[in-house]
């Protein structure tokens, strides 16, 4: 069997080495191939390097402010481009003449129109042909807004531009007004002929609204512009050491760091910097490696565990180099305060700060200033963790988003008005970024069940669900075996105050407590808690068969558990809550009653085993008290004490909480917690006195 449990160890280690390899594997090929600017700078602080020469020449760029504004600027601009359709005019001329002589044959006129009507009828398609030539142009939503004497557009007629006055082109209403006043000026009095036709139903628009070659035109616009205002000659000295970085310097700087990385100019040795990345990153693992093995072995021999935790550190690694390499995302939408958060959550606080630092420093080779990213996303983390403690309290998230985002816009105003000097120059499209930020946090509800489903992991809500004394598989304890119920509920109580005293997850203790004895559903009248004055079950067997009805209920509970679908951290207390300690009671009966006769004495040990952690330790400690306290004959405060330390001693004795993260203060810490709760359980009560039968 032996051999059995060290193939099986041997896979589990090499699972953890293969996820740490396709880890490293991942953040490497992500990496930035051009290698990194190996300065840090803030505008007006002083330059803390050597003093800074041009390595080669290169153009000083513009600010994307200034860019961006010069691209507004020429898009406004720039151009509508209409295309003016010249068949439409004969189809409607058309139109007009044969509904004109139709309307004067119905009139009476004849067959042969008067040479009045004839002219009439010229007249009009003369000004119907003039202002089709001219153009009506489309009523099109781009328009809205725009003053007809003030706007310029560009008319395509016959494959040729030529900019119109708005102003200048007829829209339908005003040359349904032109033909009106012109004929009137032509043949006063005739406008009853008009009248006798629907003029609008000749005047559709035949100047149209070009998107696609207004949209070209725009483009080619914006190619023209100049994203430079200037070279720096190799040789010429940047900055001197101790140098204020000015505005006109940190642009000069961030040129040289674009044209250093864009490796346009730059000779590299490109299998040194590949290794180089390499070694780096797994530097960074490695570190992590290390942190782990010292004070989290449990997520180091667990692969859900090390596979969440990695590929936590992936996703917001690529999360980062996609935001990085498109300009449509900013970075500052990334929500790496999820990275603390979930850790928390699942882990602890120590275990999530520091996954979250290395998770900031990989993140940080694809911005520009690191230090300042790092510094505003690790105390942006530092709010959300100490912000969001109990997720079944209701609105906490709320608040958590909040309080982050409130947090995230602080640092970055702050950040830069310490570089610009100037609060005009705060580029508040950042921080919009930053409240979609924020809103991204409130997905912790629906990510943090969706990875209890698939880690197996245990939250505080879910902590707090299985706790709640109407859970049936509680319920059936409390119907099977009252009096363990009871016992159950003291130990959750017990276990609780001590932990909250030495550090630890209360909620888990707590809910660990209240279902580490429901093995005991299965022979409830062999335990002495479920025994009201009635027939002992144990006088009917010997101790060696009694002894194993104990301890089965230990094995009894883990088939319970699973059967039941408990978390497999509950069902750790089942296992452990008694180690490998002996059944004192059926054990030195045993050897009284056979003083001659050899024992084995794992015939009276629990299986274990041993508590693996300081919430396992406490809550052994915890029912071993409580079981222990209801045998004393008198409560004292003596007595109490002696029975404390007593059972405590013992099982450090036998070393049972050789394996746990727990130390020597604390288990003093957790003796005189145990101490003063069980003084104030069983404290002396005021018998109060009996009234006289006269009175």
């Amino acid at each position: 069997m032996n051999w059995i449990k060290s193939i099986v160890k041997f896979w589990k280690t090499i699972q953890i080495v293969l996820i740490y390899i396709l880890s490293i594997l991942l953040v490497y090929f992500m990496f930035p191939r051009e290698g990194k600017f190996g300065y840090e700078y803030s505008k007006n602080t002083p330059w803390m390097h050597e003093n800074l020469v041009a390595p080669f020449d290169f153009p000083i760029y513009k600010p994307d402010q200034q860019v961006q504004r010069e691209r507004d600027s020429l898009l406004n601009n720039s151009h509508l481009y209409f295309v003016h359709d010249s068949l439409l005019s004969n189809s409607i001329l058309k139109s007009f003449n044969a509904d004109y002589i139709a309307m004067a044959t119905s009139l009476g006129i004849g067959a042969k129109v008067s040479d009045s009507w004839t002219l009439t009828g010229h007249v009009i398609g003369n000004m119907l042909k003039e202002i089709y030539d001219l153009g009506i142009i489309e009523r099109h939503p781009v328009l809205d807004g725009k003053l007809p004497e003030e706007t310029q557009v560009m008319v395509v007629k016959n494959g040729l531009a030529e900019e119109y006055r708005l102003a200048d082109i007829y829209t339908g209403p005003s040359a349904y007004q032109h033909i009106l006043r012109d004929f009137e000026g032509i043949h006063p009095g005739s406008l009853a002929i008009l009248n006798r036709m629907n003029l609008n139903d000749y005047l559709r628009p035949n100047t149209l609204y070009d998107e696609e070659m207004t949209l070209k035109v725009r483009e080619a616009t914006a190619e023209q512009l100049v994203l430079t205002q200037g070279m720096v000659q190799s040789g010429q000295l940047i900055i001197s050491r101790g140098e204020l970085v000015s505005g006109s310097d940190f642009q000069i700087i961030e040129s040289l760091r674009r044209e250093y990385e864009s490796n346009s100019n730059v000779k590299k040795n490109y299998l040194v910097v590949y290794v180089g990345q390499l070694l780096l990153i797994t530097l960074m693992f490695l570190a992590l490696f290390w942190f782990i093995s010292y004070f989290r072995k449990d997520v180091l021999t667990s692969g859900p565990q090390t596979l969440f935790t990695l590929g936590l550190i992936v996703v917001m690694v690529a999360l980062t180099r996609a935001a990085a390499t498109h300009e449509a995302v900013s970075v500052y939408v990334i929500p790496f305060v999820l990275v603390p958060i979930f850790l928390k959550t699942f882990f602890d606080l120590r275990y999530a700060l520091f996954v979250h630092i290395i998770t900031l420093l990989l993140a940080g080779f694809w911005v520009p200033n690191s230090y300042q990213f790092v510094l505003m996303n690790f105390l942006a983390g530092l709010v959300g963790v100490f912000s969001l403690r109990s997720y079944y309290k209701r609105g906490i998230l709320f608040f958590t988003a909040t309080f982050v985002l409130a947090a995230y816009a602080f640092i970055y105003i702050l950040l830069s008005i310490l570089q610009e000097g100037d609060f005009n120059q705060i580029n508040w499209i950042n921080v919009l970024w930053l409240v979609g930020n924020g809103f991204l946090i409130l997905t912790v509800y629906p990510l943090v069940f969706l990875f209890e489903r698939v880690f197996g992991f245990l939250s505080d809500a879910t902590l707090f669900e299985l706790s709640d004394t109407n859970q049936p598989l509680l319920r059936q304890l409390a119907e099977k075996a009252p009096g363990t119920f009871q016992h159950s509920m003291q130990v959750a109580s017990l276990a609780e105050e001590a932990i909250i005293k030495v550090g630890g997850n209360s909620l888990l203790v707590r809910a660990g407590a209240m279902y580490h004895d429901i093995g005991k559903m299965e022979n409830p009248h062999f335990f002495i808690e479920n025994q009201h004055g009635g027939s002992n079950p144990h006088n009917e067997l010997d101790f060696r068969s009694s002894a194993r009805v104990i301890i089965d209920h230990v094995l009894q509970g883990v088939d319970i558990g699973k059967k039941h679908k408990l978390p497999e951290k509950i069902i750790d207390f089942i296992r452990t809550h008694h180690g490998t300690s002996t059944v004192q009671y059926f054990y030195r009966s045993f050897l009284n009653s056979n003083p001659e006769e050899e024992v084995d004495i794992n015939l009276f040990n629990y299986p274990g085993p041993k508590p693996s952690n300081k919430e396992n330790a406490v809550m052994m400690m915890a029912d071993s008290v409580e079981a222990a306290s209801r045998t004393l004959k008198a409560y004292t405060s003596k007595s109490i004490s002696e029975l404390v330390e007593n059972i405590v001693s013992r099982q450090a004795e036998e070393e049972q909480f050789s394996e746990a993260d727990i130390t020597f203060a604390d288990i003093s810490t957790i003796k005189e917690i145990f101490k003063n709760r069980l003084s104030n359980i069983y404290h002396s009560r005021i018998e109060y006195p009996e009234l006289k039968k006269n009175q």
